[in-house]
């Protein structure tokens, strides 16, 4: 008998044997899956129906694995825009479909379970990358009235199938913590309640020991770092319903980890979790599970924030105060296309002892002060991309003036911000809500420059700068 344990870690170990290589960025389209679903077909161990369509014409897909009396239904990137689960399932089909020492494992999953697979609900999301339909529409929030094409299907194959376990697969956004900590909540789970008094019954009861299992097994690879999700009642989402019922239910919210912006670790986590759940429902370990082991993993909490700056001075009239910045960015999608810049923001200036950045700096001994605005008028972008950039931020100037008004598209990859002409800029303020362009002084000289919430160090050349911001409003 292979131990949970020994299982989680030897997947750990070999994760890359199975990876799906066709897939190493969140941003992929329907037609990049369609590939990888049509090659399934050749596999006698898959069946592949095509259960509807978006209403873009896009096709949704259900793959079936196994023989077995346990149903367990997945879908992801319900939200068009969520997709590390579905990067995950690929993993998934490439471990079903091999032959290795795993194979007694593989064995047991088909004789025992029968597994539904849906992956991307949402395809017309996903090519705008998206979380709501091309209609504009939540999915999420349209289990009850099912107006979507997308929720009409997702509800006649969840009837069709009658799973005992569902797993509804998510991506939370970067700000969450793991409880009260400065770690991230690189996954959190939740079995969502059927009422809104949260009740227990058997189903919520068992996806609750099945998240014991879930958390036991990742806590090995992220220990610290995984929390639950909120759990009022939300009586739109398909989630809640499902629960309701009478499907084991667990919602799986892929979050953060450093360094990892593509979330191909977090991938690698889903892979290990959702193998490590088919195992505990082939085999029934879960039920040893306690529900009040469930109620120990900490809650989702909003500590994290992309870049903070400790303890540097600002000088305000003739006074001195001592201040944290905390700044997060937002990817902005480009005209439809899965291209995108980034946007930052100051979320907070003051004390931010119970934040924690993914860059987190302490400047104590430096102070800061808002961007300057270069006096000289440029003609196009070619002009700008020549100019020695280091040299302006030397200087701290962050932002130069743009005579002929471009097209966003000209000034995106520009590691600077651009002010019209015509915006006539007088000057640049720090303050919460506002954007995050700054300079830092150690003994009168600078040393750090922050564009559009991203860190150069002009001592030691480091840093990038993604992008700055065009037309910008000052």
């Amino acid at each position: 008998m292979v131990l949970d344990s020994d299982f989680s870690k030897r997947l750990y170990q070999d994760y890359l044997m199975y990876r799906e290589n066709n897939l190493t960025k969140r941003r992929f389209k329907h037609s990049d899956i369609l590939p990888l679903i049509e090659r399934l077909k050749d596999k006698d161990i898959f069946k592949v129906n095509k259960v509807g369509e978006s209403v873009g014409g896009r096709s949704i897909n259900l793959v079936t694995y196994g023989e077995g009396e346990i149903p367990v239904f997945l879908w992801s990137q319900m939200h068009g825009d969520e997709s590390t689960a579905t990067m995950a399932i690929f993993d998934i089909f490439n471990f079903l479909s091999a032959n290795d020492d795993f194979n007694p494992c593989r064995k047991k999953f088909s004789k025992k379970l029968k597994i539904y697979f849906m992956p991307m609900v949402n395809p017309d999301g996903a090519e705008l990358f998206q979380r709501e339909t091309a209609l504009n529409i939540d999915i999420n929030r349209d289990a009850a009235r099912t107006q979507t094409t997308e929720a009409k299907v997702l509800f006649e194959v969840f009837n069709s199938v009658k799973a005992k376990f569902g797993f509804n697969l998510h991506d939370q956004d970067r700000v969450y913590s793991a409880g009260q900590s400065h770690r991230s909540a690189a996954i959190s789970f939740l079995a969502p309640p059927f009422n809104f008094n949260r009740d227990i019954n058997k189903t919520r009861g068992d996806a609750m020991k099945l998240i014991v299992k879930m958390n036991e097994i990742l806590m090995q690879f992220i220990p610290g770092h995984i929390a639950k999700y909120t759990d009022e009642f939300e009586p739109r989402a398909f989630g809640d319903n499902f629960q309701k019922l009478g499907t084991s239910t667990i919602l799986i919210e892929s979050g953060s980890w450093h360094e990892d912006p593509e979330k191909q670790f977090i991938r690698k986590l889903n892979f290990i979790a959702l193998l490590a759940a088919f195992k505990s429902i082939s085999d029934g370990s879960y039920k040893k599970n306690e529900i009040d082991s469930y109620n120990k993993i900490p809650d989702n909490q909003k500590n994290m924030m992309d870049l903070v700056i400790r303890n540097v001075k600002y000088t305000w009239g003739d006074k001195e105060y001592y201040i944290d910045l905390g700044i997060n960015r937002t990817e902005v999608n480009i005209n439809g296309s899965h291209k995108f810049y980034y946007e930052s923001m100051l979320e907070e200036i003051g004390d931010l002892s119970v934040f924690h950045g993914y860059e987190d700096y302490d400047f104590e001994g430096c102070s800061i002060h808002p961007g300057k605005i270069y006096g000289r008028e440029f003609e196009s972008p070619e002009e700008i991309k020549k100019i020695d950039f280091i040299s302006l931020y030397s200087q701290g100037y962050l932002f130069i003036k743009l005579f002929n008004q471009q097209t966003r598209e000209d000034l995106y990859n520009l590691p600077i911000n651009i002010v019209l002409n015509n915006s006539s800029p007088k000057s640049v303020v720090l303050k919460a809500g506002s954007r995050a362009n700054f300079y830092i002084e150690k003994n009168g000289q600078i040393e750090y420059v922050v564009v559009n919430g991203f860190m150069f160090n002009l001592r030691s050349k480091t840093g990038e700068i993604k992008n700055g911001l065009s037309f910008y409003d000052i």
